[in-house]
């Protein structure tokens, strides 16, 4: 099984010991990007994503202390890796307070470098494979409650930096208690499986699709133009392409609301999440067909 491919961001003031560092990771497939102080390492991490940083501390600008508070404050299961060659100034437990996962003194073997390195790797993956679990939706696969207001605030906060619009989605599945009711739990399961393929086959990887209650759904994705309606609409027609498919007692129905973010005049992800419920109520109350039976 090939290991794992990371990019990283290598800080480090001299330049023997750069080349080095970067040398090693390249050779094991990484890819590297070296930059010399910590000012410029802040820079180099808000332009791009990395998966880890190596970081000397004695720098100018900006020491690897306080370049680790700054990332970790903004990327905070970012495993950092912190080298010194003043052990007299600084010490293990400054790094790893500061938000450090390993620290290495100088000088340091190319063998006891990459030890370090790869423990410091598989025990973020093991990590981010249990963080996972926790935060999906078992039956769908798409990502939970928890999950999913972590990822809209960020998500929130680089579309109020690039003055970009948003687009809330608050979707509920009509009737999941009739069809509970009058088939069993496990055809509502298979319901809510289906509801959720449909919507994943719709919206965009890049979209952050999440089941945050029995039947309630959410989408949340950039909107590029004035054209909310699209996305509705084209749910609507897959679910309709899905029911036609389907020879069964019963169809797929949604009620759907909506909200946008604005970043002329923000709100909180609670406050545009309440607001497309609301209008998702709306909706619902204005369905003739809103009664017990067959969808």
């Amino acid at each position: 099984m090939q290991s794992p491919r990371y990019r990283i961001l290598v800080v480090e003031d001299e330049q023997q010991t750069r080349r080095l560092i970067i040398d090693l990771l390249s050779q094991k497939g990484h890819r590297c990007l070296g930059v010399e102080n910590g000012r410029e390492a802040f820079n180099r991490l808000m332009e791009g994503k990395f998966d880890a940083l190596v970081t000397d501390i004695a720098m100018p600008e900006m020491d690897g202390i306080s370049l680790t508070k700054e990332f970790s404050r903004h990327y905070q299961n970012l495993p950092i890796m912190v080298i010194t060659g003043h052990t007299d100034e600084y010490s293990a437990e400054m790094a790893i307070g500061a938000g450090a996962r390993e620290f290495i003194k100088k000088p340091f073997s190319v063998y006891e470098f990459l030890i370090r390195f790869d423990k410091m790797m598989s025990s973020y993956e093991t990590e981010k494979a249990l963080m996972a679990l926790s935060l999906m939706d078992e039956l769908t696969g798409l990502y939970n409650r928890r999950r999913f207001f972590v990822l809209a605030e960020q998500y929130m906060k680089v579309a109020l930096r690039g003055k970009r619009r948003l687009l809330l989605l608050f979707i509920d599945m009509d009737n999941l208690k009739w069809i509970n009711d009058h088939y069993g739990h496990n055809e509502g399961d298979r319901a809510l499986m289906e509801l959720a393929h449909i919507l994943k086959k719709t919206f965009r990887d890049s979209d952050i699709i999440a089941r945050i209650g029995g039947d309630e759904f959410v989408v949340l994705l950039e909107l590029a133009e004035e054209k909310s309606p699209i996305f509705v609409n084209r749910l609507f027609e897959k679910i309709e392409g899905h029911n036609a498919m389907r020879s069964r007692p019963y169809s797929l129905s949604i009620s759907a609301g909506m909200a946008q973010f604005d970043p002329a005049q923000p709100i909180s992800i609670d406050e545009l999440v309440s607001e497309a419920d609301a209008s998702m109520y709306a909706q619902k109350r204005k369905k003739s067909t809103n009664k017990m039976g067959p969808l």
